[in-house]
């Protein structure tokens, strides 16, 4: 079950306003490299935006967070329909009609500087009107929007044209029409709109819409003295309209900026793209002012550094091992095409990939727990590179199959190694109170968690757009039939390699494991290889006498299967039962059981040659035997 660290690297991918550089991250779906696991891959994710005083805000929600912004209750970060990359910011999806907005606080002066505002935005299947508009506030005085002074661009700010326009805003209520473009919104489009002010109060608005080769621009005059303190976005809705419209990649840059970097891609796992602000001298690209490293401080080598053949304005960086999550590149030297270099600059990122369907499996529940107890689902990874799993969703169905009960793994973000384990539950503590688990960093708390009834349900793992990820329906009968109750033990899988929904993948953990492993390798897990049943008496002659020598025997057992019982019984050369070591033990795949020497009633056997007899039996009624000596004897003093 899991040698996991559900920390796992939870390094926070947040976006870092005002600081020193900007990477926007842009998520691009690739194929992986087949993993040992016999699985799909999961795509590449995005990784995530800093910023520098050459670019006083970026965000392109690719950390899955909005936590800078103000307001957030009516929105989401969501990989639903998204913009651009995995995640974009969305209005949540209400069953009421209203207007909703959030902000972010910005400090800028608009008249001692030429700024440049860019962003993504799309509706879903509805023409805009009176009742359903929007608009991007570009500054703000306040974020209380009856009261706003300020400018913001959008559709039927005033009126129903449809028109995408830029207005200024006065206590607010629109005061003054400064561009109208030709841009007629309708449903489900999706545009790139750039608005540029100069210090002078001279305004261009430009849009550009998919598949179309050309932008247009269109430019505008007002000249009031504008305070900077905050952009933010506006959604007046009828109830039909509310989660149905988005924004993604926004950028706020002065015009004066030299060159940085614009946007950093994941290609593949050994291959990350560099957007350049401006077109960048190829003579710069010097690999010894590329450096990368995980959070351990380890060096990532850097195989090659080249401008890309499909801009010039791209870098395409060729990687070798990636190790960790957690990673920070350095990057100096660039150069602008006047030969004006860039300063060093260092950026943290994490190297995360999004779940696709079978990239994450279900691999331990507990639906029984003991009194007291709590539930719990385990998630192993079985890709080769880490995975995100913020925003990921454990659900359970109904009578009629449709999902219910949808809660959120985590709002917070976390990463999950290739090969590491998740647990989930409610109160992990709990868990830990119950089990034996040594790590609780492989535990994650959700704050609701789906009822899974005793005698049979479902438990299924979704992804944002609840996409099923991997799913297990199960029933109290997959248990053992050789126990007595099945209370507070749970169903481990047994091999990686087959089906979620075969039910003979499934069986109840050892009750030499404790009966449920949290946090620990599933004792019933297997190794799809063929293997000989063993069962080893080690040493074969021990003595105890207390000297610290030899004074136990230990016999192991490393089976070719795990679900078996074993009954072990310890017999003098005469024939006669000294001793019942282990009855009607359910037992993992390998594992040991301990003697002394003594009888069943505590009393020291005499020196000499003794019969291990260890049955073995399975419950489609297969059996077992192994006889095995041993020698209790005492040292010479």
């Amino acid at each position: 079950m899991s040698k996991n660290n559900c920390l796992l690297l939870i390094f926070p991918k947040r976006v870092t306003f005002i600081f020193i550089f900007t990477i926007i991250v842009v998520y691009f779906l690739t194929t992986v490299s087949k993993y040992s696991f016999a699985h799909p891959p999961s795509p590449f994710r995005s990784i995530h935006t800093v910023a520098d005083n050459a670019t006083p805000f970026m965000d392109n929600f690719e950390d899955g967070t909005f936590l800078d912004w103000k307001q957030t209750g009516d929105w989401e970060v969501s990989s639903a329909e998204p913009i651009s990359g995995t995640y974009s910011l969305k209005h949540l999806s209400k069953n009421i009609a209203g207007n909703s907005f959030l902000f972010h606080v910005m400090n800028i002066n608009c008249n001692q500087n030429e700024l440049e505002w860019s962003f993504k935005m799309k509706n879903g299947k509805w023409d805009p009107s009176a009742d359903n508009r929007f608009w991007f506030y570009l500054c703000a005085d306040t974020i209380l929007p009856e009261l706003i002074n300020g400018y913001a661009v959008g559709v039927n700010i005033k009126g129903n044209t449809d028109l995408l326009e830029l207005w200024r805003i006065q206590n607010g209520k629109p005061d003054s029409l400064i561009i109208q473009s030709d841009l007629d919104w309708n449903a489900s489009t999706l545009a790139s709109i750039d608005v540029i002010r100069s210090s002078q109060g001279n305004w261009l608005l430009t849009y550009t819409k998919p598949g179309e080769p050309t932008s247009q621009s269109f430019s505008g005059t007002d000249l009031t003295t504008a305070s900077f303190k905050n952009i933010g976005l506006y959604f007046n809705y009828t109830i039909t309209r509310a989660g149905q419209l988005w924004i993604d990649d926004i950028i706020v840059t002065p015009r004066s900026a030299g060159i940085f970097i614009q946007k950093l891609t994941v290609i593949n796992s050994h291959t990350l793209s560099l957007t350049c602000s401006q077109p960048f001298q190829p003579s710069s690209l010097q690999i010894n002012n590329f450096q990368l490293e995980d959070e351990n401080n380890l060096t990532i080598p850097i195989v090659s550094v080249s401008p890309s053949q499909a801009s010039n304005q791209e870098i395409e960086i060729q990687l070798g091992k990636v190790t960790g999550v957690q990673l920070s590149l350095s990057i100096s030297g660039i150069a602008d095409l006047s030969g004006k270099s860039m300063d060093t600059k260092t950026f943290s990122f994490a190297f995360s990939f999004l779940p696709e369907p079978g990239s994450l499996l279900i691999n331990e529940i507990l639906f029984n727990p003991l009194t007291g107890g709590v539930d719990f689902v385990e998630l192993v990874n079985v890709s080769t590179n880490p995975v995100s799993v913020h925003h990921l969703k454990l659900a359970t169905r109904n009578d009629t199959l449709a999902l219910k009960q949808v809660y959120a793994l985590s709002a917070s973000p976390r990463y999950l190694k290739s090969g590491y384990f998740l647990t989930c539950t409610k109160d992990p503590q709990v868990v830990i109170s119950f089990y034996i688990s040594n790590d609780p960093e492989t535990f994650c708390t959700m704050t609701s968690f789906p009822t899974y009834p005793d005698a049979a349900g479902t438990v299924v793992l979704l992804n944002d757009s609840l996409e099923v990820i991997d799913e297990f329906s199960y029933t109290d009968k997959m248990h053992s039939p050789f126990l007595a109750s099945t209370n507070g033990i749970s169903l481990e899988r047994i091999s990686l390699n087959k089906p979620t929904s075969d039910r003979s993948n499934w069986t109840s953990a050892a009750s030499s494991a404790g009966y449920a492993t949290p946090g620990l390798p599933n004792s019933q897990s297997v190794i799809d290889t063929q293997i000989t049943d063993q069962i080893l008496p080690d040493p074969v002659v021990f003595s105890p006498n207390g000297d610290g020598t030899n004074d136990q025997l230990t016999i192991r057992f490393n089976l070719a299967k795990a679900g078996y019982i074993a009954n072990v019984r310890i017999f003098d050369v005469v024939g006669r039962q000294v001793k019942y070591l282990v009855k009607n033990e359910s037992l993992a795949q390998q594992g040991s059981w301990s003697w002394n020497g003594d009888s069943d009633t505590n009393q020291h056997l005499n020196l000499g040659v003794y019969i291990i007899l260890v049955e073995l039996f399975d419950r489609e009624g297969h059996s077992k035997t192994f006889k095995k000596t041993c020698t209790l004897s005492d040292r010479l003093r």
